[in-house]
Parts: C-alpha cells; structure tokens; sequence
C-alpha cells in the first residue's frame, strides 16, 4: 500500500504540518530514479524528502538532518531553491502530493504506476520534470481541480449502504470482484479491494461487502500504519490492519512507517541480492566440482602402476639373457609359466637392470598420482556435500536472520576442503547508502568495537542508564538526525531495557569516549546528547 491513494493522502498531511511556512533548500538526485528534497522546516530544523521513482518497492520517505550531495550528483529545479512552501495536499483523485510554493510554483509528486515522476509546474504549465522532461515541459497541468475529493465520495458510499449497492450491482458482474470495487470505489486499487474482500470474511455477496466498508473506511480515515515481515517475502506496508495481522506495534505516523519500511525493503532486497549471487556461486562451484570428480581416471592410472611393476620384474628375472639391443625384448613370463613370451618396450641405451629399474620407477610414479587422485577424490566429495549443504540451507532458509547468516559466511573456496569461515565480529546494519551501524555482542566486543573498530569522528550510542551493547555508527555526521534516531532505536532493542516503551539513548562523537577502569566495556562519555526512543529491532 505504499502508493495507495490513502497512504499518499495522510503523508501529504503530515509532510504539510513539517513543510509550510518552511522553505525548500535544494533538489538533487544522486542514486537512478531517486530525487532528494530538501526542506528548511518551519520551526528551523533540516528535513528532507527522498522520492524514488519507476521502482514499484518504493515511494517515498523522509529523513531528518541535511545529507549533502556528492560532487557528482544532479541539482535539478534550481528556479525554485530558497521558495517558501505555502502548502502541501493530495490531488482530488490522482495519486499526486502537491507541494505549493510562494510565486505559483507547484512540486508534483507522481505516483502513477507506469509514469511515476516529479513534476516542477509554474501556473498550470510543465516546466521541468525529473523523468522524460523534453516530452513532457510545456504541457498544461490542472491537478483536477474540479473533481471531488476521493475522501468525500468514498464517506458518503460508506455511510449510503443503498447507493454503494446501486453502484456495484450496475458493474459487469463477470468481471472479478476486487475490480469491480476498484471501479465504484475512489482511491481503491486492486490490493485494498482484495483486503476489503478479505474483511467480509471472503464472502462476495454485496451486503457483506457493504458492511466490509463501512469498517475499513474509518481506518483509512484515522490510520495506524503498520509493517508486516513474512519469511521469504518482503515486507509489506498498510495503513489497514492486514488480514495475517502486524509484525509491528504501528507507528505514529505515516511518514514515521514509510521510513521503516523503505529501510527494510533496502535491506530485503539486498538480501536477496546476495543470495541470489550466493546460488549462483555455489552452482557454478558445484558443477565444476562434479565435472572433476568425472575426469579423475585413478582406475586406469592403477591398471599402469601394475603393469609396470610387472615389467621390471620379469625384466629383473631376465638379466644376462636378454638383450635390450633393439628397443624390445622378449621375456620369459614368470607369473604364467607355460604362457608365451613377453614383449617388453626398453630403452636400447640401458641395460636390462637399468630398464628393470626404470619401469619400477615408472610404476612408484603412477602409485603416487592414484594416491593424489584419490586424495583429490576425496576432497571434492568434502566439497560437494558442503556445497550442497549450504545450497539446500539457502533454498529453505525461513528468516532474515538465516540469510544474512548464510550470505555473510563469506566466499565459497574454489577448490580443497571447504574451510569454515568465520563470521563476523560485530553485528552489521546498514541504514542509508555508506551508513552502516555496528553493534557489540558482549563486554568484551564491545570493547574492541569502541577502542579498536572505530573513528575519532564516528558516531558512539549506548542506552543512558541500563546496561547493553556499545553501538557505532559508521559514515554518518550529528546532522543526519534520521540514521541517529533509527540507531538508537536498534541500540534501545540491545539493551536491558528493551521491553520498555521508551529508552534514553545516548550519542555522542567516538573522540568524547574514553576507556574507564573496571570491567571490559566501562567507559566514561562527555558532551553526549540523549534521545528518547521506542527500542526496535533491526
């Protein structure tokens, strides 16, 4: 439901209470089909807006702090920096957040499936767009200023069971249900449909499908935004309670949830990256281990070594009547008397004995390379069972945590025994594009975390007051307020008090940390700051 008519609606609501009587600072995209927005807040604070485009995962989500852009990042829409924004509301119909600013300058956020985009409109003309700008400047933009708010018509369907009857029974009845509601309900895609579908218990029957509305409309009207984790699946966003029901508490807010989500999804996807290239690299290390395994010939190099012990033996039995003169000789065969004569292949410039103990060589040489074979044999066997062992843990892994453990062990060897690999000494989150948060797992890796791991200018967490892991955040300033807020909400969870509702946390820059006498982990800190937080997990 993160493009859902609904959801867009209450963050536009709430993005007006941060954003008006603000100004907008800058716009510039650093990341495909991302743009960054960012605000100066009414009351002073930086806040910025990050809209991702043509990525059906994604919508949008803030961030407090000011994260400036790289040197090779785009500034776009520069007519409109340093404008103050006047308002920010929700097309009538379409799924567009409109960001009004002083001058008649319109920021449109475009939630369309198959044209997502952010358009920059300066009285009611296109001017510049984030995506296809040549095809679509100049065009005229109105934002359906005479339609009724979608809210308004789907209140009065809610509370007039009649009307709403009228309207579904005049639908193409073989037409699936779930459409048939999406096109007599406003705002309604086909997953809410599905969900409303759900709330009826299943039932298709108009009346029950009535009485389904009237219940979900006021929760759309007054949501609690949730977020639900299905093992191998991502996770999903609804501002309805979900028919599985949440993995999480909701969140205050919309734009609160829509940044959990975003930062989830990320990470999901990430995941499944790494497995991904994970199955790919055990498979292509599983088929050249087999095709190996099909090319050792340790039978045939056995049949030789036999063959020629055979040799210089009967070459042995035959010196001082033999002659090697001619490249071949012919040899009484002493393990089959009565058998014909042997023909064997010698060297013409060594004696019979000097042949006999060429072939006894021959033959050692040919014991060792069935040795090697079959030791070889038996380290690809080792391989192969490892291999397929991790193979089959990574088709069935159930959680997160399972995948993050498979896909963290490490590359795979290419050839040997397979070694075990050692995971890794601290927990790892990553927050943000190059913000990672490293988390201590006792007194003593949290010792080694804050004194051996980490930077004078990273940034040290710890819950005020309850004992816990010694948190780091990596590639982060005091500025980026959003990354610090979501670190000590995970550095809450790692603590004793993580059953609480809410948690101190403190953080400060490393450099203000200093080792104290006692136990492993004690510190003193100075010139910290406290944050009050809900402890979440990772």
């Amino acid at each position: 439901m993160i493009r859902n008519y609904f959801t867009l609606y209450h963050a536009a609501r709430e993005l007006h209470e941060e954003l008006a009587g603000g100004y907008l600072f800058e716009i510039h995209s650093q990341e495909k089909n991302e743009l960054t927005l960012s605000f100066v807040t009414h009351d002073g604070r930086h806040l910025q807006l990050i809209v991702t485009v043509r990525a059906r995962e994604f919508s949008i989500w803030t961030r407090e702090g000011l994260n400036r852009k790289r040197r090779n990042s785009a500034s776009i829409m520069q007519e409109v920096y340093e404008l103050k924004v006047e308002s920010v509301d929700m097309a009538p119909l379409d799924r567009e957040i409109r960001i009004a600013l002083e001058g008649r300058w319109l920021i449109v956020l475009r939630f369309f499936s198959a044209e997502t985009n952010v358009l920059l409109v300066h009285e009611g003309v296109v001017v510049h767009a984030f995506k296809d700008s040549k095809e679509l400047a100049g065009r005229a933009y109105d934002g359906g200023a005479d339609d009724e708010p979608a809210f308004r018509t789907l209140e009065r369907l809610a509370a007039d069971r009649d009307r709403f009857l009228e309207l579904l029974a005049a639908t193409d009845p073989a037409i699936p249900t779930e459409r048939r509601l999406a096109s007599v309900l406003p705002g309604f895609d086909r997953d809410l449909a599905r969900r409303l579908i759900a709330r009826s218990g299943g039932g298709h029957t108009p009346e029950a499908l009535a009485a389904s509305l009237q219940a979900i409309f006021y929760e759309l009207a007054s949501p609690a935004p949730g977020i639900v984790d299905s093992a191998g699946h991502p996770p999903d966003f609804s501002i309805v309670e979900p028919p599985e029901g949440s993995g999480d508490a909701p969140f205050d807010s919309v734009l609160e949830a829509l940044g959990h989500y975003t930062r989830r999804m990320h990470r999901f996807l990430h995941l499944q990256s790494g497995a991904g290239d994970l199955r790919r690299e055990l498979q292509q290390q599983i088929s050249r281990a087999v095709k190996e395994l099909a090319e050792i010939e340790s039978a045939d190099l056995l049949e030789a070594a036999n063959r020629y012990e055979t040799f210089g033996h009967l070459l042995t039995g035959a010196i001082g009547s033999a002659d090697p003169v001619s490249g071949e000789v012919e040899v009484p065969d002493l393990f089959a008397p009565g058998a014909p004569p042997v023909r064997i292949t010698v060297k013409p410039g060594l004696s019979i004995q000097e042949n006999a103990a060429w072939y006894f060589s021959r033959a050692a040489k040919s014991r060792e390379k069935v040795h090697a074979a079959e030791a070889r044999r038996s380290q690809l066997d080792s391989l192969l069972r490892s291999l397929r062992m991790k193979l089959d843990r990574l088709e069935v892994a159930e959680s997160g945590d399972e995948l993050r453990d498979l896909v963290g062990k490490g590359k795979i060897p290419s050839h040997g025994v397979n070694k075990e690999v050692r995971t890794a000494k601290f927990r790892t989150v990553p927050l943000a594009d190059a913000i990672t948060l490293y988390i201590g797992k006792d007194a003593r890796n949290n010792e080694l975390l804050t004194f051996g791991h980490t930077r004078p200018d990273d940034i040290w967490l710890h819950a005020q007051g309850s004992s816990g892991s010694h948190c780091v955040l990596k590639g982060a300033g005091m500025h980026n307020m959003s990354e610090i807020r979501r670190a000590a909400e995970i550095a809450a969870w790692y603590s004793a008090a993580k059953h609480s509702r809410l948690v101190p946390v403190m953080y400060v820059l490393k450099k203000y940390v200093r080792k104290a006498k006692g136990a492993p982990g004690s510190v003193h800190v100075e010139r910290e700051k406290v944050i009050m937080v809900t402890p979440r997990k990772d």
